[in-house]
């Protein structure tokens, strides 16, 4: 599933974003494990995306339970929602996330995650954040928060581990300039793993040009 792209706008700053998933290739009546939230509330855009251990239809269940929390909760701390949703899915099947918050006129970004998703800037100067061990509704670390900047022409890339996790710009190398939804799309097809569900967020921050 995937949503056409969005923009919102913010001071002189537009953030351009599009997100797509899918369940493990070759089995199209498999449900998908995976989801992805977007929010935008008072200048800020809030990320989110989920990766329920397992496939099928089990995992697309307490994916949907996780989509409406985040939903729900999304305009609270960080820290609090992911605490709050271990603590809400506890005696369940488990699962990894990402979270991030950006202030779109600022740039600044706020993230936190756990397990085995992944989320990336690429530009002039190029950051992986950091996701601590553990499994939601089962174990988790002491949970703690990340921060970064977003410059013109940043882009932020999130994904879960459908996804190959290592791959760079030399692999991809218009991946600076090419739309978010078509750098999604690619991303899918050329490094997403045939017997993994998938997901998979791109943010493009830039500048408002004016005439």
């Amino acid at each position: 599933m995937a949503l056409a792209p969005e923009k919102t706008e913010q001071g002189q700053r537009r953030v351009s974003y599009f997100f797509a998933k899918r369940p493990l290739m070759g089995n199209k009546d498999i449900e998908c494990g995976d989801t992805v939230v977007v929010k935008e509330f008072d200048g800020k855009l809030f990320l989110g995306i989920v990766d329920v251990l397992g496939h099928g239809q089990n995992a697309h269940e307490l994916a949907i339970v996780c989509h409406h929390f985040l939903e729900k909760n999304y305009q609270k701390d960080l820290l609090d929602i992911l605490s709050e949703l271990h603590e809400h899915i506890k005696s369940t099947g488990g699962t990894v996330a990402a979270l991030g918050l950006l202030d779109v006129a600022t740039g600044n970004l706020r993230y936190i995650g756990v397990g085995n998703t992944v989320a990336r800037k690429f530009g002039r100067q190029p950051k992986r954040l950091i996701s601590r061990e553990g499994v939601l509704g089962y174990v988790i670390r002491t949970l703690r928060e990340e921060t970064l900047t977003l410059e013109e022409g940043d882009v932020l890339i999130l994904y879960t581990d459908g996804v190959r996790e290592h791959f760079e710009l030399e692999d991809y190398p218009d991946l600076l300039e090419d739309s978010v939804q078509t750098v999604v799309e690619n991303i899918m097809t050329k490094f997403g793993k045939d017997e993994d569900d998938a997901a998979c967020l791109a943010l493009r921050y830039e500048r408002i040009a004016h005439d």
